[in-house]
């Protein structure tokens, strides 16, 4: 009798060890599936959204240009950075880039809103008179690595950033690459910042662009020379070219950035 009762409980005992065991693996397994998800989310989460025009400014509409973009800025809300930059080296006869871009892609949208309407047709009749507008590019950063600033598109005047424009033909193997990229020749970058981004609306045969911010001219050329003479990183570009086609690239310095 003794031994089908201790028979009994230590059946009840297994079959309630065997159901915690289940909770608990199935508790790990869910955690576990939680972390990765929060992982790919971080991965996947566009580090800013931008509004990016190409402008042709004579000299001596550029100091009238700055003032008007400063002045400006102040309607804007906080969390929107304008930024201009001088085209140092480009294929076009674009003189300057204007930027609006911001970490919450909503506050751009509601920029472009109808209520907003009548503020942005000033501001534009207002620009208008002073460059001619070349371009209008929509876009999202889709990734960001290095650099010494919390937010990703935070420039300092006077530095300046590379940028490669690329026809993609197959948008996963480019940001696989780029993370490729980005892990295995961090110590090429060094402090500088680089990124991938996706032109969204007005680009033309532009599907993505590379960027790499360098703190001055002679950075820019010393590091551009650490690149061509790594053998790793010229394999790194063949490998490239089974699904990418190049289409321009340039060199823009920082004048002036707002909020």
């Amino acid at each position: 009798m003794k031994f089908m009762i201790d028979a009994t409980a230590y059946s009840i005992k297994k079959t309630i060890m065997n159901h915690l065991s289940t909770r608990i693996t199935l508790g790990l397994a869910a955690l576990f599936a939680y972390g990765q998800l929060q992982t790919i989310h971080a991965q996947d989460k566009p580090s800013f959204e931008f509004m990016h025009m190409e402008l042709k400014v004579t000299p001596q509409n550029e100091a009238s240009l700055v003032s008007f973009l400063e002045e400006s800025s102040m309607s804007l809300p906080g969390q929107v950075k304008v930024t201009l930059g001088e085209k140092v080296f480009s294929p076009t006869s674009a003189t300057h880039e204007l930027v609006f871009s911001s970490q919450d892609g909503d506050i751009l949208a509601d920029l472009m809103s109808g209520e907003n309407q009548p503020a942005r047709t000033k501001f534009m009749h207002a620009l208008r008179g002073l460059v001619e507008i070349q371009k209008t590019v929509r876009g999202v950063r889709l990734f960001h690595f290095g650099g010494n600033s919390s937010s990703p598109d935070t420039k300092q005047s006077t530095s300046y950033y590379g940028y490669w424009s690329v026809q993609s033909r197959d948008h996963e193997k480019t940001s696989q690459m780029f993370l490729t990229f980005a892990k295995d020749f961090a110590d090429l970058r060094k402090a500088n910042a680089v990124g991938l981004g996706q032109h969204v609306a007005g680009a033309s045969s532009m599907t993505h662009y590379y960027l790499h911010t360098f703190s001055s001219y002679r950075d820019y050329v010393d590091t551009y020379n650490a690149y061509m003479s790594s053998e790793a990183f010229q394999k790194h570009s063949q490998l490239k070219q089974s699904f990418e086609t190049p289409v321009e690239n340039g060199l823009v310095r920082i004048l002036r950035q707002w909020n």
